[in-house]
């Protein structure tokens, strides 16, 4: 069975991560959110040894301690957002990497977590009923929404823009407010992330990458929508003029 620890900090991810490798293993897992992932990929497990300190941990596997404190670190990497008047390319970079590779990156992990903790804690009052389903359904229609900007609106707008453009930016602010509403859904069926004395460091773990999930989600569609799709609407050709 999962560690039980002590609950994690009401805030998100911090401005940077720094995990030494003394630390204990559910400690990090669950107040790092993507650790699991890292930690996952080289076998470690962080669920029945969440005692076990990073360094120790990394020894057994035949790993550096600097290594895996590195992939760590790593999560914590920030990608300063680009300036309204940025070139639309510069926007564009930005959006898929802050945002889209990240959904991509922790999403099936969640969705590991969530089956985990549905059958280990199968039966607690607390437990969100129909999590592992509802990820899976959320991951599903960002993914053909990611697919939709990335090989249709992105390269037009890339490319300067089109009389049209409106057309398939309305379609996107469409799916948005769709995202928005699963966004508001599952925050409502995670209680706003609150977790139990009692949880383990699997349900910790995904309490936090949930609440990650909802603030990158949120941020991605506000920069979308009042940034990028705003100044292509602002001019009436749908194009951005040339400098």
């Amino acid at each position: 069975m999962d560690t039980a620890l002590a609950a994690p900090p009401a805030t998100g991810m911090p401005a940077a991560v720094a995990v030494p490798g003394s630390r204990r293993l559910g400690e990090v897992v669950a107040t790092v959110p993507g650790a699991t992932a890292v930690l996952r990929a080289y076998g470690i497990d962080f669920c029945c040894r969440g005692d076990v300190s990073i360094g120790q941990a990394a020894a057994e596997h035949g790993l550096s301690v600097a290594f895996v404190e590195a992939r760590l670190r790593e999560l914590g990497r920030e990608i300063p957002e680009p300036a309204a008047d940025a070139e639309p390319a510069v926007q564009i970079g930005y959006i898929l990497s802050r945002f889209h590779e990240a959904h991509r990156r922790e999403l099936p992990e969640l969705i590991e977590l969530a089956k985990h903790v549905e059958n280990v804690q199968h039966g607690h009052p607390a437990l969100p009923t129909g999590l592992t389903t509802v990820l899976q359904r959320i991951a599903a229609e960002l993914e053909f929404h990611m697919r939709k900007e990335e090989q249709m609106l992105f390269p037009m707008m890339a490319a300067g823009g089109h009389p049209y453009i409106r057309n398939p930016i309305s379609c996107m602010r469409h799916d948005h407010d769709h995202h928005r509403d699963s966004m508001i859904a599952l925050e409502g069926l995670i209680q706003g992330g609150i977790v139990l004395d009692d949880a383990c460091v699997s349900w910790r773990a995904l309490a936090i990458g949930l609440r990650k999930l909802i603030d990158d989600l949120m941020a991605h569609i506000r920069y979308e929508n009042e940034v990028l799709f705003a100044r292509f609407e602002a001019d009436h050709t749908g194009a951005i003029a040339a400098a």
